[in-house]
């Protein structure tokens, strides 16, 4: 009876042990459950090698392109502009885009983090929004349009903090602290460098004239350290209000990029630098919405100024005056 116990004991054991064993190998071996490492979804010596970008979110689609190391927004068809007025049949246009996003996105996917894995299953795809149809998306492409990166972003967790994550036709789910909807959920807009005059420093203009729409005409003048209006020298003009003004011009950006230049410009500002060289600025009349169409001497692109913006650049003369 004894031995028998003893016999039993000893299978129990070693069943136990094997069991144990098992475990242990399961953990060592099964891909899910090892040791999340740090790693990059795009390593620093392909982001190089990138030539384009299109990222897929709920407002809509973004494709940037580089050419001559400088990137652009892509438009094509309808897709560029709110009023859909480009037909499909159109060639694409592109816009230029703030270079320094552009550099902020390869920075986020070339940065070395941990990020760990959550799940394995197509289970786990479908509830966590990763499927190629629900997801969010990151493509980065490089060479003849190959995809260096193909990143799928799914939902975010019950606290809103961290966002999964996977590469297509990869099973493994990853999380990480949400960063990339900042640009799968950002609409196609914001990658715009709507800076109308990005290189003109402020105390390089020497004269400024302004016709403003149905208004008056007038022109600033610097003259030594103060301002001058030619042909009203009996007001004193406050050179510290004219010059806050000529940085807010020079720095303005549009609201939007717009469709045709104005075909009469019914109201300008006109600069004069100390090289001799000038820059304009020429306003269409307003349309329904109170948004007026802007053209820029020396470029191709057409700018949308809301009321607001219009109403800061365009200011009557009396503005400027010392009160």
């Amino acid at each position: 009876m004894a031995m028998t116990y003893k016999k039993k004991a000893a299978v129990l054991s070693a069943f136990v042990v094997a069991l144990a064993a098992v475990y242990i190998l399961s953990l060592v071996f099964d891909p899910g459950n090892r040791r999340d490492h740090a790693f990059a979804w795009l390593e620093p010596s392909l982001l190089v090698m990138a030539d384009g970008i299109e990222i897929y979110g709920p407002e809509g689609r973004s494709v940037l392109k580089r050419k001559n190391d400088i990137w652009f927004f892509q438009a094509e068809g309808s897709d560029y502009h709110p009023a859909g007025r480009l037909a499909f049949d159109q060639p694409a246009l592109e816009f230029p885009v703030k270079q320094e996003r552009v550099g902020d996105l390869f920075a986020l996917l070339g940065r070395r983090e941990v990020y760990p894995v959550r799940a394995s299953s197509s289970e786990g795809i479908q509830r966590l929004g990763l499927t190629e149809d629900s997801a969010s998306r990151i493509i980065v492409r490089g060479g003849a349009g190959l995809p260096l990166l193909d990143l799928l972003v799914g939902s975010a967790d019950a606290l809103g903090r961290e966002i999964f994550l996977r590469r297509t036709g990869w099973n493994k789910i990853y999380s990480a602290e949400d960063h990339f909807s900042f640009f799968t959920g950002a609409k196609p807009r914001s990658w715009y460098d709507l800076r109308m005059f990005p290189q003109f420093a402020a105390d390089s203009v020497q004269q400024a004239e302004i016709i403003c729409p149905n208004r008056e005409a007038y022109i600033l003048r610097r003259s030594g350290g103060r301002w001058i209006m030619p042909g009203n020298e009996n007001v004193s003009v406050n050179a510290i209000r004219t010059e806050a003004w000529l940085r807010t011009f020079l720095e303005a950006e549009g609201d939007d990029f717009g469709f045709n230049a104005p075909e009469e410009a019914e109201g300008s500002i006109t600069l004069w630098f100390g090289d001799g060289s000038t820059q304009a600025l020429l306003l269409s009349s307003a349309d329904g919405q109170n948004n007026r169409r802007a053209a820029i001497s020396g470029s191709s692109f057409v700018y949308v100024l809301a009321e607001r913006k219009f109403n800061s650049l365009f200011r009557e003369s009396t503005y400027f005056f010392d009160q």
